[in-house]
């Protein structure tokens, strides 16, 4: 026969009996060390009949009646020594209980309703956290009622269970150390994935849990997030720490976000950059959203004319190759960072390591000029069927690229907007 699982809800305001027998109180919470998968209970915190919040170590328990419901001690009453929470513990009526966790597999945001546990040893292990509708009705107290419904009209209420090794919860009290330890489930997700759950959340939760990423992670995540919620979170933020995220980010990405915040802010936030960083974000603020110098990012990968093909190689996969937002074409200029010609990276790969970059680019160079418009940069990836287009002033100085992903994040949208529109007409 399959044991019952052991839930939370059952446990909650349980009698707590000593050795004797007599009533100590009523069961309050449970503390939880949240190491490993199975995560064990270690504290136990009843409310006297006296009224008072009374902490025992889990070891004083000597077992767990289910039917009815109760907890009986190994000690008696007058032997029970309290003692304190550590600072790593959870408490799980405070922290899990009606709170928002996400469930790291499925990639969503979920309320947890109740907690399910296991019994080894004597000891209980948290196994999973309970979302859903049943759950819902067993916190409201009206699982029983639900159930008669429900058999009436030939409806089963399922559980919907996660496994707790794939929950992360969602705090916003812990210090910045704890919440790197915290959200070590969350940071495995892809950016995307992240940026999805982020706005499923307030904007506190979000704010917590963008501060507990490493910056590379959050700045990748925040440049995925709606730009409206990308406002709200940097204006959140400590200075220092959007500082930090956004001279993380491809230059034209943080100057979209400073455009969308106030004034003050923006100026505040380009004060406390790195002066490098900023300035290349400052000079792509000047050009209109629409055009090629809004759009284009300033860290194009160029090399000199004389370079062979095998010291440009090893020119690609250094740091300053690294660095470059992406390299689908190889861009080469003089000293005066006029555009000479383009090379894709396959012809770079293909060409004899011994020739020169003079020797094998060509020099008849399809670009545009920072003031161009949206639908003409978009016409010349068409025409040319482009991954990217260098930006080229009128003295000939390359000041950037764009990709082909920057015009089709700032299409797509449109797109929909239209086709939601005629959905109407």
């Amino acid at each position: 026969m399959k044991t019952m699982p052991l839930l939370f809800s059952t446990l909650r305001r349980c009698p707590v009996l000593d050795a004797e027998g007599r009533l100590v109180g009523h069961l309050r919470d449970l503390i939880l060390l949240p190491l490993g998968v199975l995560p064990p209970v270690t504290k136990l915190v009843i409310l006297t009949s006296e009224k008072e919040e009374l902490i025992l170590p889990w070891e004083a328990v000597a077992r767990i009646e289910r039917e009815p419901a109760a907890i009986h001690l190994g000690y008696a009453g007058e032997a029970l020594q309290p003692v304190p929470l550590r600072p790593e513990e959870m408490e799980l009526a405070q922290s899990l209980l009606d709170r928002k966790v996400v469930d790291t597999k499925h990639r969503k945001v979920i309320r947890v309703n109740d907690l399910e546990f296991q019994e080894v040893e004597g000891r209980l292990q948290l196994v999973a956290v309970e979302a859903g509708l049943r759950g819902l009705l067993r916190h409201l107290g009206s699982e029983a009622m639900a159930e008669r419904i429900a058999r009436l009209f030939d409806i089963r209420l399922e559980r919907e269970t996660i496994a707790w090794e794939v929950v992360e919860p969602v705090e916003t009290a812990l210090t910045k150390a704890k919440r790197r330890a915290t959200y070590a489930k969350l940071a495995k997700l892809h950016p995307a994935d992240i940026a999805d759950i982020l706005e499923e959340l307030n904007p506190s939760e979000r704010a917590g849990v963008l501060a507990s990423l490493d910056e590379e992670t959050a700045a990748e995540t925040l440049t995925e997030t709606k730009p409206e919620v990308q406002s709200s979170m940097v204006q959140m933020m400590e200075s220092e720490q959007a500082a930090d995220i956004l001279e993380r980010m491809e230059p034209d990405e943080a100057a979209d976000i400073l455009s969308d915040l106030p004034e003050a802010k923006a100026q505040e936030l380009l004060e406390t950059m790195e002066e490098e960083e900023a300035q290349d974000v400052v000079e792509l603020l000047t050009h209109e959203e629409d055009t090629a110098g809004g759009l284009m990012t300033t860290e194009a990968f160029a090399l000199p004319l004389d370079l062979t093909v095998a010291q440009a190689i090893g020119r690609l996969r250094s740091v300053e190759g690294t660095e470059a937002e992406t390299i689908y074409y190889i861009y080469v200029t003089d000293d005066l960072d006029r555009l000479l010609g383009v090379l894709s990276l396959r012809e770079l790969i293909l060409a004899d390591p011994s020739q020169r970059l003079g020797e094998i680019i060509e020099r008849q160079i399809i670009s545009v000029r920072p003031e161009t418009g949206l639908r003409e940069i978009t016409e010349t990836f068409t025409k040319y069927n482009l991954m990217a287009v260098p930006v080229v002033d009128e003295g000939g100085e390359l000041r950037g690229i764009i990709t082909v992903d920057d015009v089709l994040n700032l299409l797509l949208p449109m797109i929909w907007k239209q086709r939601a529109a005629k959905k109407f007409i």
